[in-house]
């Protein structure tokens, strides 16, 4: 697949935004949502010859290598002519079409809760790691987890960089009140500190 452009077409509703790299690896997750799988997706930093060596990710799943996403190669883009950034991925088809069809379940009439939390960390902890240990945290009651953001830069403490997650409870028969999430969101903090010396960042 490739991406290029703004996100969605322009309307007074939406600042029409270029598309980046965390767009792309969002809609990937979506269409790896598509299946019931034993085992979850993993993006780690990788590389791949027609990929910028920055912005490239691997997809494992089982421990192997199964598609690669990221920006198209700064050489490439010069060979092409191209003035806009391009996001590539690529997903081993016989992957997808082993995946289980999920069993249907009943909606809940419930509302959701959702937070987004910025988590400061050290440069090499991975993202995956992070997703990973606020998925194991978070509660049965969780329904989406992502990563929406990653930022190094200047508002940030040299050796780190602030991870942006959005996380979606939906309880299946009450509402979930504040009291019960912001439980959660501390046990989450608590783990990442523990684990990974990350904090929330101010």
């Amino acid at each position: 697949g490739l991406v290029s452009g703004i996100r969605m077409p322009k309307s007074w509703t939406n600042n029409s935004k270029i598309a980046d790299f965390y767009d792309v690896k969002g809609d990937v997750e979506s269409l790896l949502n598509l299946g019931a799988w034993e085992v979850e997706f993993e993006f780690v930093a990788g590389q791949h010859n027609a990929m910028h060596g920055g912005q490239c990710a691997e997809i494992l799943h089982s421990g192997k290598v199964v598609g690669h996403l990221g920006a198209i190669h700064p050489s490439i883009k010069r060979e092409l002519d191209l003035n806009s950034d391009v996001f590539l991925f690529e997903i081993a088809l016989d992957v997808l079409l082993s995946r289980q069809i999920p069993c249907s379940k009943i909606l809940s009439k419930f509302p959701e809760v959702s937070r987004d939390l910025a988590i400061l960390v050290n440069n090499e902890t991975s993202a995956a790691d992070i997703l990973a240990s606020v998925r194991e945290n978070a509660g049965d009651c969780l329904t989406d987890l992502r990563l929406f953001d990653v930022y190094q830069g200047d508002a940030v403490e040299t050796g780190k960089k602030s991870l942006a997650l959005g996380l979606t409870w939906q309880h299946p028969s009450r509402t979930l009140n504040d009291d019960e999430v912001n439980e959660i969101i501390a046990c989450c903090i608590k783990a990442l500190e523990e684990k990974f010396e990350a904090g929330l960042r101010n």
